[in-house]
């Protein structure tokens, strides 16, 4: 393809579409002058990453736009639809979380953790190939307004929890034994304690690490779904 054919192409899209040079270019995330540019031969042929960026703006294919003269020009559409993925098949996402048992703790904002589960949930496909992950339904309204009372969450075993995470922290009471857990923010640590933050009413628990069985992630919904 000649620079003559590609410029045809880039002015018939910019047309079709309604959009002037600089928008297009802006579009692409590209130089503002990029395609005034290419239509003005003040630049070689662009990169072609460039290109792929062009396509994407002008809502057509590379292909198309540089190398197919028998293609069919792609029909006008919506900005932002182009290529748009299909979400994962149900398949893709299979029913394999274990869901934990709750109940209402003694502690303010504590609540009893059971380790056998009482149902499983979907798999979201960014923890597609993750080990150790549970889920559990929220109890009390203690973490209001970031986890409301019934609310799933999933939860890493394995990853480790730094400050500022949202965790849950199990604990093993020393007279009776009795285990509990909390779903808190992770506020500070240190050789003897671990300080929690709670939202729901505002407060701090600060916990003796001697009595903490286990502190494991909760994961935020851009680590669910691979973003």
């Amino acid at each position: 393809m000649t620079n003559d054919d590609l410029k045809s192409r880039v002015r018939e899209r910019l047309k079709a579409l309604d959009k002037t040079p600089r928008a297009a270019s802006v579009d692409a995330g590209l130089h503002p002058d990029t395609i005034r540019n290419v239509l003005r031969e003040r630049s070689v042929k662009p990169r072609a990453d460039s290109l792929a960026k062009l396509a994407r703006a002008l809502e057509c294919s590379v292909d198309w736009l540089i190398d197919a003269p028998a293609a069919p020009a792609p029909a006008p559409q919506p900005f932002g639809l182009w290529e748009t993925p299909a979400p994962p098949p149900r398949a893709a996402m299979p029913r394999d979380v274990p869901v934990l048992g709750t109940a209402a703790g003694s502690a303010r904002g504590a609540f009893q953790l059971d380790t056998a589960a009482i149902d499983y949930v979907r798999r979201p496909p960014g923890i597609g190939a993750s080990r150790d992950i549970y889920a559990l339904y929220v109890v009390g309204s203690s973490m209001s307004p970031r986890f409301e009372e019934g609310e799933l969450i999933y939860v890493s075993e394995r990853r480790p929890a730094r400050v500022g995470d949202y965790v849950v922290v199990q604990t093993v009471a020393p007279d009776d034994g009795l285990v509990q857990a909390y779903v808190k923010r992770l506020a500070r640590r240190t050789d003897a304690t671990l300080l929690l933050e709670q939202f729901n009413p505002r407060a701090e628990i600060r916990l003796d690490l001697a009595q903490v069985r286990a502190v494991h992630r909760i994961l935020t919904l851009n680590e669910l779904f691979g973003i």
